[in-house]
């Protein structure tokens, strides 16, 4: 569900932090072209609110538009709460802070998480490709030489990835040093 959102809020409090729209998207775990429609068309999913509040450290509420959708835009891009139905709208407000509805970890943690498990991919493929050569080297399927260069060759790429996710995981973990768990 689509809900209608303060845009201005959010674009202010990402500058605030002197964030581009590309930094809030990786904190956030969201792509960069959701972080882009929910600046230009204040609509968002509910699950986006809660990564976008969690990366702020503000309540979900408070990233929420207080008046409702105007009659003239699309009424599927919103709840189904009307300028008249004033009890639904605390619920609208709360729905994202219930116990119910749990943020699973910070925005921060959830990056790196992603990190780690795109790094695990990586090395599994890579402990898959040596156990090809090795198999085919010993079954005598390609020559030394053949052996020689695709071992190192795919040792080179190993140590390429790992340098790559420890500068992405220190460069996470730098711009969360300031307050943020990890």
């Amino acid at each position: 569900m689509l809900v209608n959102i303060d845009a201005e809020k959010i674009k202010q409090l990402r500058e605030s932090r002197c964030w581009s729209q590309q930094q809030l998207a990786d904190l956030s775990a969201l792509s960069l072209r959701t972080v882009q429609r929910i600046e230009a068309k204040s609509v968002a999913s509910q699950e986006s609110v809660k990564c976008l509040a969690a990366t702020f450290d503000v309540p979900a509420h408070t990233l929420l538009k207080s008046s409702a959708p105007d009659a003239s835009t699309d009424s599927k891009h919103y709840d189904n709460t009307s300028a008249e139905d004033t009890s639904a709208a605390p619920a609208t407000q709360t729905v994202f802070d219930t116990p119910s509805s749990p943020v699973s970890g910070s925005a921060p943690a959830r990056a790196l998480r992603k990190l780690y498990i795109r790094f695990a991919i990586v090395f599994a493929s890579h402990l898959f490709g040596f156990y090809g050569i090795f198999t085919a080297f010993d079954e005598g399927r390609i020559s030394e030489d053949t052996f020689q260069m695709l071992k190192n060759s795919l040792s080179i790429v190993l140590i390429v990835s790992a340098g790559i996710f420890f500068f992405k995981d220190r460069t996470l973990k730098k711009q969360h040093a300031s307050g943020s768990s990890l």
